[in-house]
């Protein structure tokens, strides 16, 4: 079914790996059971936990529960919560969806009137996890934004540039206050545990080495002058960086090749002289890029972030293997997309592509722009590194130009500093694009002795944990094949 295959694609994403993406998300185990309560009845028996997606208010299946519509938009809270204290905002839904009553519900998630849209539903001795959300329509909006906006908004540029960029697709996704907060990680992570712990099944950790956060640094060439780039890699010094590069940069495969290996190269498409003829310069200057570098990379980022619509650039970077972009536009790690994490992109026809997307964190435009001063900007890069330790695993992405790095040295320094810091990693955009790749070749099958981790590839650096076994998690030796998760 196809909103079980979807569901399972974005589970994925937070380590939740129980839905078998090459059967329509059938899933792996009798320990787990899935069902729309609007399609099918969920009174099954099984032996750990069933989901169960009841996303329209007629729902007649759910007996002893009272259903009803609510509007998107607003605020779901964690329970137990009493006045004068404030109950604690766990999520905002986008889009409408519905709340549960009942004696035999146990909620997780509330409404602001204490209605149940995610919670334990306990009927016959048995437990369901009763969800009100459309949630795989929940994280293709969040991360992809709304596609309506490509007609409704007034003002596609940003910063009074002329040409489009993709920022306005995520403009009704920030909150006030919040611009921080990663809503569609809050969503993903909290399903991923219930379900791992209902079923008994554990979860894959979403970063190498079952890192808490990850720092991708990142370079736009722009013709920066040659000693700008020495200047950068100096300051680096063996500290992974990815640069983007123009066909018309400065550098030679001479230049190039006396880069460190600690550098790797993406693709900055320039289209902004002809944005019609996308198609043609994307196939154009990649070959040319490529040609340069000497290797076949991989991942992507618009020069000045150009954009076509909802996602229409995407046909061309599929027709030229780019499987990899940081094309939505961050600034001072503001979440326009909801997630710290990267995401697999879904066609405006319903299908998925295998290319994904992750938001570039933080700009110098913190300096060019927002006017702030290092000791600020630093403040900013640590305060939302404090919220991600405290909270779900994610990846800070860091665009500073080599031509401007003069004025950002102390904020280089702070970014290193990040990168080597216990518990987290950094990495290039193609070692990472790699990493995610042999992830996504894995499958967890159920055996009779237990799960185990399937792959036909080489894997290395991958995590695991049982949420209801143990605390902590497991490190794998490299491996191929299958291996056994104790």
């Amino acid at each position: 079914m196809t909103w079980r295959r979807d569901l399972a694609i974005v589970l994925r994403r937070y380590g939740f790996l129980g839905f078998n993406m090459d059967e329509d998300g059938a899933p792996i185990s009798d320990g787990l059971r899935a069902t729309n309560a609007s399609l099918e009845s969920p009174s099954v028996s099984v032996k750990a936990c069933s989901l169960i997606i009841a996303d329209r208010p007629d729902i007649d299946q759910l007996p002893g529960v009272d259903s009803r519509s609510e509007e998107g938009s607003g605020f779901l809270y964690e329970p137990g919560r009493l006045w004068p204290r404030p109950r604690k905002i766990a999520y905002r839904p986008l889009l409408p969806h519905i709340s549960f009553s009942g004696k035999d519900l146990t909620p997780v998630w509330t409404t602001q009137c204490g209605r149940t849209v995610i919670g334990w539903w306990n009927r016959d001795g048995r437990h369901h996890l009763l969800v009100g959300l459309r949630v795989a329509e929940e994280m293709v909006r969040y991360t992809q934004g709304d596609p309506s906006k490509v007609v409704t908004a007034t003002d596609k540029a940003l910063w009074g540039f002329a040409h489009e960029r993709p920022t306005y697709l995520f403009t009704d996704n920030i909150v006030s206050g919040q611009e921080l907060v990663p809503w569609a990680d809050r969503l993903g992570f909290t399903l991923a545990r219930l379900l791992a712990q209902g079923s008994e099944m554990p979860l894959i950790a979403p970063l190498p080495d079952g890192a808490a956060g990850g720092v991708l640094l990142t370079g736009d060439d722009d013709q920066a002058y040659i000693e700008k780039y020495d200047e950068q890699v100096r300051l680096l010094d063996g500290f992974p960086i990815t640069y983007f590069m123009l066909p018309q940069t400065r550098h030679t495969t001479e230049t190039l090749a006396k880069m460190p290996k600690s550098v790797e190269f993406g693709i900055h498409i320039d289209a902004l002289d002809s944005p019609s003829a996308y198609r043609r310069v994307c196939r154009e200057q990649t070959l040319a890029v490529r040609r340069l570098i000497g290797s076949p990379a991989r991942a992507v980022r618009n020069h000045g972030h150009l954009n076509d619509g909802y996602w229409g650039h995407l046909a061309a970077w599929e027709e030229c293997g780019l499987a990899f972009d940081v094309n939505v536009r961050g600034l001072d790690g503001t979440c326009p997309t909801g997630s710290y994490l990267p995401f697999r992109v879904r066609r405006p026809d319903g299908s998925w592509s295998s290319h994904v997307s992750l938001f570039s964190t933080f700009s110098d435009g913190m300096l060019y722009v927002q006017k702030w001063p290092q000791a600020q900007q630093i403040a900013c890069i640590t305060r939302l590194a404090g919220e991600i330790e405290l909270s779900h695993p994610g990846v800070l992405v860091f665009n500073f130009h080599p031509q401007n790095v003069g004025d950002f040295h102390d904020v280089h320094r702070a970014v290193m500093a990040l990168g080597r810091r216990k518990g987290w990693v950094a990495f290039g955009a193609q070692s990472y694009l790699e990493w995610l790749s042999a992830v996504d070749d894995i499958r967890l099958t159920c055996t009779k002795k237990g799960f185990e981790l399937r792959s036909p590839n080489q894997v290395e650096r991958l995590g695991y944990f049982w949420p209801k076994r143990m605390a902590g998690t497991r490190l794998l030796p490299k491996w191929n094949g299958a291996v056994s998760l104790r």
